[in-house]
């Protein structure tokens, strides 16, 4: 299927419209939270997740091409 100028431009347009309104809603403003809440402390990220996750993509491609 050939795309014509025309056809071309009105995909580029809609899909400029919807990008640009999709940002538009992005800020909302001030929601009101209260400003005294007494936050619990941040926890770390142990560095065995990115070895898991490292591990894990390794075993998945390998079966992935021991399938093939």
């Amino acid at each position: 299927m050939k795309i014509n100028k025309s056809q071309y431009l009105a995909l580029v347009l809609v899909l400029a419209f919807i990008l640009i309104s999709a940002t538009s809603y992005a800020q909302l403003g001030d929601i009101g939270f209260p400003d005294d809440v007494d936050d619990e402390p941040v926890a770390s990220i142990s560095g065995l997740i990115a070895l898991g996750l490292a591990v894990g993509g390794y075993l998945g491609i390998r079966q992935t091409r021991k399938q093939d």
